[in-house]
Formats: structure tokens, sequence, C-alpha cells
């Protein structure tokens, strides 16, 4: 990892994103007096293909245990089924991050709501722009240690409703709109812009993809989240884990 972040940085083009309230006469003036007056760099060198071998961790039948030092009241169960990459097409991308929408509210109404045994159960995925195939979701308590094994059960049986039948309309759109109007905020902020074009340069499919998100987004079908989880949430694809005390471990 060393090596590959060395040869990033020390050659090949260098990307500059100005955002904000500048106009463009000022941002290439302050560019070509900063970067624009270093010395010419050599080409970036190719990029090994061992470099962008990574890979989802492999399933477990049994949860991998971890442990803190805190108090032993407190632990920690997670768990995470492999999904996609963000690289060129995103719709599968998209609709695995609703999909997880989806996870979060089934999440907070059975866990929090109904069992009580966590305050802020959390569901999400996550897509890789860099690695191919490389993306997750995942669910995650924090809870009592007795209240672990209970969760691994609970998450399967949350997994299995969304692979068993489609989301009706009312919950899906209720996952969506949270995800729309955050986007829509956050088109709002310099932050947003900075992320939202980073490697653009490289993956011109970015700017296209910044354009279409909402419209793609607001297009997804119940059917396709089904899809999606019949594909991805697989009991035998997931990987899990719990965190608890070590004076309980032992």
């Amino acid at each position: 990892m060393r090596q590959l972040f060395t040869q990033s940085t020390g050659a090949g083009p260098v990307e500059i994103l100005v955002v904000g309230d500048v106009t463009v006469e000022d941002a290439v003036a302050a560019v070509g007096a900063t970067f624009g007056a270093l010395p010419t760099r050599s080409a970036a060198p190719e990029r090994p293909a061992s470099a962008l071998n990574v890979a989802f961790p492999a399933p477990v039948s049994e949860p991998v245990r971890l442990t803190h030092t805190g108090q032993a009241g407190q632990a920690l169960g997670y768990v995470a089924w492999p999904t996609t990459d963000s690289i060129g097409d995103r719709r599968d991308a998209r609709i695995a991050s609703l999909m997880a929408e989806v996870l979060q509210l089934r999440v907070t109404d059975e866990l929090r709501e109904n069992q009580g045994v966590a305050y802020s159960p959390r569901a999400g995925a996550s897509s890789s722009t860099v690695f191919p195939d490389y993306g997750y979701a995942f669910i995650q308590i924090e809870t009592p240690p007795e209240a672990l094994d209970g969760f691994f059960e609970t998450a399967d049986q949350i997994a299995a409703g969304l692979r068993d039948a489609p989301v009706d309309e009312d919950e899906l759109n209720r996952a969506r709109l949270s995800v729309v109007e955050s986007i829509r905020r956050a088109r709002n902020t310099n932050p947003y812009w900075l992320n939202a074009l980073d490697g653009f340069h490289d993956d011109p499919t970015k700017i296209e993809a910044v354009r279409n998100i909402l419209t793609e987004l607001e297009s997804i079908t119940p059917e396709e989240i089904q899809q999606a989880a019949q594909a991805y949430l697989q009991p035998d694809r997931a990987w899990r884990a719990t965190v608890t005390a070590e004076a309980a471990a032992e």
C-alpha cells in the first residue's frame, strides 16, 4: 500500500478541483501560479494488477470473535455481505445502496422499536470507485453481549424478508426520500462537489454519474430491490463478527 501511494503521488498528472465562490479566471490564475509552476512530471507508472486485487473476506459459519477493553456490558455485532463496485455503470451500486436504506428502516423497526435491544442499529452499503467488484452491505448493532445471538437471527430474518418479497411502494419511497433529500442538501455544499468530482480526469463517467444520480434513484423499482437482495443477501455469503469485553471472553 505504501508503494502504491508513493507511485500515485510521485508521478503522473495532478488533478486539481476548485469549488466555491470563485471565478474561472481567478481559479486559472491561482493554479497557474502554484501547481502550474511545478516542474514537468513524468508519466504515471502503470499500476500493477495486484494493487487492485482486493476481495471481500470469505464467509464464516461462526462469527469472528474480537475483544475490547471497555465495560463488560458493551458488545457489538456485525454482519456484512459482498455487493458490487461503483466503477463505470453505477446503477447496480445505487440499487444496493437503496436496498441498504430499506434494511435501515427494518432494523430500526425490529431491533429498536420491537425488541428494544439497541437504540441506534445501523445498516448501510459501500461500493468502491477504485477496486473492481468490491462493495458490501452491512448491519451493525451495539448491544449487551447476551443479545448478540438474537441479533444474528434477526439480521438473517430481515435479509430473508427482502429476498422473499418485493418491498411495498410506501417503504421504498420512505427509504428513497431519505437518500434523495440528503443529496439535494449536500449539493449546496462545497465538500459534496469536491468528493463527487474527485477522480473525474481518470474516470469521465463520473460526470454523468453526478448528473443522473437523482433520476436514477427515482427509477429504481421494488423488483430491483428484491433482485439485489437475492443476489447479495445470501446467508452463505455473509461475514460476521462480534466484539465483546476481554473479561467476558475469558
